[in-house]
């Protein structure tokens, strides 16, 4: 027993000690001469090209859905997910030999290709194509030639198409961690990507597998890795529908705005800080914590040290961070007023509540099976109530989807359908009785929506559409009948109130970003920072903006210091 508490203790000490280190290939061969590989795709990464849409390792997606389809790599993704058009040419990242040829062992349905790259002690999978490549074993293949055409899981070309590409050993037994192996700029690729970014956290081990350069190597034959007793985020069907923010209006960020840097936190752990809605002095962030599990710490924007403040999971919160809500063993929810410390407890069958946003009512989603990508969603039942849980109604009833507040009498209904490219977005007015909900528009590859504070304006990206020149960033209205209009620049973007958004550049040649606002009404958009003058990194798409809406909290992969931009107008 005691040796067991000094290796606990030690554990403890090394969670809290432990960095981000410098990219290795851990476990793997030398790398041979000639490396990075290339890249599978030539064209560059774009609207109309290709982007990445999966992390390689401890992603959410995987922990989600490992059970279905991540078994036999240990519960991780064993590969990267990079969203193409079907029929996008695919290069052989290195001179290599065919080995195998839609090898049903290796999965990545409908056709896959396996090469050895003599030499390196690596092999390469290209999984999802759409036809069965023109090789058979023993074939010989050079470095940029082309391998396959990219392909889509579902048969439909419409539904998921992508590339899944591994590094594995030339066994075949262990999948690699891609990074080091390519000479490509990450964290830009990563600033945009079309599914979720992160990585899901274990609350018994924090720090572990939580940025792109730490995911382990990964052993076909081992036990599963990411079996967490506790974890965050919760799983998918577990999770409250998206917070909508009060409205906010700002001034207007002329051609004299001033955007200041300042450091808020070096040499301790920034990975996922959050701000609170309550608190603009500073963020939050989960950490280890001497004890069984993870703590919550608040990190004071001007760098004085941080102060711990409960154990983790955080609680969830109002749109005004007025009132916190958890979620009880036995399916309720209880919902605290931080001013008084006033608690009542509402029954929402097992799901947790968003608050509306100006704080008067209640939505809570009820699914009725698992949510799995590509598949036709579950059963979903939406119910809303008065902040206090009285007058509760069922006001919506769909197969599959997701819901939001768009302010306190709209909600946003998010349906996208199966086995297709297409998104519906509909409106819907709650007052009882609901009426019919109203078809805002109906697009084909919808990316990363968000809904502005207030709820008058929606901001999202369609990506790959049948004009080229149509494929971007566009902002609508949430009125019935309202056009998208499309904003003159395709990268990262956030609200910054209720009509103007924050943006990052994108450029696949790049690792640093350039900071702008673009306008909702007028579809104005102007940088406000010069990367030669200011240059941005940020860390897999970790950045956020303040409750107020004028200042920018993100995250470096450098050093994985973490960084408050202030911008205030001349």
């Amino acid at each position: 027993m005691r040796c067991a508490l000094v290796l606990i203790t030690l554990g403890l000490l090394m969670g809290l000690t432990a960095l981000p280190r410098p990219l290795t290939a851990q476990d793997a061969p030398p790398s041979p001469d000639g490396l990075p590989f290339s890249w599978p795709f030539i064209e560059p990464p774009g609207p109309n090209t290709w982007l990445l849409e999966q992390h390689y390792g401890n992603t959410t997606q995987a922990f989600n859905f490992g059970e279905e389809w991540y078994q036999y790599g240990q519960g991780l993704h064993f590969g990267i997910d990079l969203e193409a058009p079907c029929g996008t040419p695919v290069h052989a990242i290195a001179d290599g030999v065919v080995t195998y040829v839609d090898a049903e062992g290796f999965g990545a349905f409908p056709h896959s290709l396996v090469l050895i790259h003599p030499g390196t002690g690596y092999a390469s999978l290209y999984g999802h194509l759409l036809r069965q490549p023109p090789f058979v074993r023993g074939d010989t293949v050079r470095r940029g030639q082309v391998i396959g055409l990219s392909g889509d899981p579902d048969l439909s070309c419409r539904s998921r198409p992508h590339l899944h590409l591994e590094i594995r050993s030339q066994d075949y037994l262990t999948a690699y961690n891609p990074l080091p192996f390519f000479d490509v700029p990450w964290h830009m690729l990563s600033s945009f990507v079309s599914m979720e970014a992160g990585f899901q956290q274990n609350l018994q081990a924090p720090r572990r597998w939580m940025t792109l350069e730490t995911q382990p190597s990964i052993s076909f034959s081992g036990n599963w890795l990411n079996h967490y007793l506790r974890f965050w985020p919760p799983r998918v069907e577990q999770r409250p529908p998206p917070v909508t923010l009060p409205a906010r209006r700002l001034d207007s960020l002329d051609e004299g705005a001033r955007v200041t840097l300042s450091l808020v936190s070096r040499d301790r752990w920034n990975v996922g800080a959050w701000w609170s809605r309550g608190d603009l002095n500073a963020v939050y962030v989960i950490d280890a914590a001497p004890g069984p599990s993870a703590a919550v710490f608040r990190q004071p924007l001007d760098g004085s040290p941080r102060e711990y403040v409960r154990p983790a999971p955080p609680p969830y919160e109002s749109p005004d961070g007025t009132i916190e809500i958890e979620r009880l063993p036995d399916g309720t929810v209880r919902l605290t007023r931080r001013s008084d410390g006033t608690q009542w407890e509402v029954n929402t069958q097992g799901a947790v509540p968003t608050v509306s946003p100006g704080g008067t009512r209640l939505l809570w989603e009820v699914f009725y099976g698992e949510i799995e990508p590509g598949q036709p969603g579950p059963p979903v039942r939406v119910w809303v109530s008065d902040l206090d849980g009285g007058n509760p109604r069922l006001v919506y009833t769909m197969s599959g989807g997701s819901v939001q507040w768009l302010d306190d009498e709209r909600l946003l209904i998010v349906r996208r359908i199966a086995y297709t490219a297409e998104t519906q977005l509909h409106l819907l007015n709650v007052n009882d009785p609901p009426s019919e909900a109203q078809l805002l528009g109906s697009y084909q590859n919808l990316r990363d929506l968000q809904v502005a504070p207030g709820g008058a304006y929606l901001a999202f990206a369609l990506l790959f559409q049948a004009e080229p020149a149509r494929s971007g960033i566009y902002v609508q209205r949430t009125r019935a009948g309202s056009t998208p209009r499309q904003l003159p620049f395709f990268g990262a973007y956030r609200w910054r109130d209720e009509r103007t958004l924050y943006t990052l550049s994108f450029d696949g040649t790049k690792d640093v970003h350039a900071l702008g606002v673009a306008d909702a009404l007028t579809g104005a958009h102007r940088w406000l920072t010069d990367p030669a003058q200011l240059p941005l990194r940020v860390a897999n798409g970790e950045w956020s903006v303040s409750p107020d809406g004028a200042r920018i909290l993100y995250l470096d992969p450098t050093d994985y210091d973490l960084y408050l931009l202030t911008i205030a107008p001349d």
